[in-house]
This record gives structure tokens, sequence and C-alpha cells, in this order.
């Protein structure tokens, strides 16, 4: 046989008894002995599972968006922005008079600065929308 083949072989049967060993051990626990007394049987099995919010905001639908938005948008924005701003220089230095190319530079770094002021003139206008809604809350 092929050397690949036996390989294959070799993985998938790794991977079904990776897949069934679960099942067998789980059926195992289930039949004898366990946490009850003498012949109640097994006792309930229980899983204390406990999810917590990541973004460590409010509890309600403001708060989550607000945190979001300030968190992630804001953040992976500004990043986006910095390295488009490094790539628009690089294609000005690589260009070496080639009009075309520095149109493309330019381009780049034009479209660069419209969505930075983009995502900052969205931020503003957030911040000016909650400022008014908490003054007319007062």
């Amino acid at each position: 046989m092929n050397k690949k083949l036996i390989l294959k072989h070799i993985l998938s049967g790794t991977m079904i008894l990776f897949l069934v060993m679960p099942i067998t051990i789980l059926a195992e626990e289930g039949q004898g002995g366990g946490a009850g007394a003498e012949g109640e049987g097994p006792g309930p099995v229980t899983f204390d599972i406990k999810i917590e919010n990541p973004f460590k905001g409010g509890d309600n639908l403001y708060e989550f968006i607000k945190t979001i938005i300030n968190s992630i948008l804001l953040q992976i924005g500004a990043i986006l922005a910095v390295v488009m701003t490094i790539y628009a220089g690089f294609l000005y230095v690589t260009a070496q008079g080639d009009t075309a190319k520095i149109k493309k530079a330019h381009d780049a770094l034009l479209y660069t600065i419209i969505g930075a002021a983009i995502l900052l003139g969205a931020w503003v206008i957030a911040e000016a929308i909650e400022g008014t809604i908490n003054q007319l809350k007062a």
C-alpha cells in the first residue's frame, strides 16, 4: 500500500476514536455507581457554566452598542487609518516619478483621510447626541 494511504487510514481511525470515546465514557458513568446513595443510582449530572460579558459594559442595549463602538470599531478604524497612511506613503516613495503611480498614492491618501474624517465625525456626532439626551433627561 501507499504510505499516504496508510497514514490517511491511521488519521481517520484516530479521529473516529476521539469522536466516539466521549460517548462510551459517558455511557459507562451513567450505568452503575455514581453520586447517589446505596441503591439510588447515580445522582443528577449538572454543569456549572457562567458566561461573562467580555465587553465589561452596561446591562442595556445602549451601553452594549456604545461599548462595541468605542472599544472595537474606533480602535480598529484608527489602526486601519494609520496603516493606510503608511501604505500611501510607501506608494509615494516607490512611485519614482511615474505620474500614474503618484496618482494612485494620492488617491489612497485622500481616501484614507476621508475615511478617518468619517470615523471621527461619526464619533463626534454620537457624543453630541449622547450629551443632548443626557441633558434632556436631567
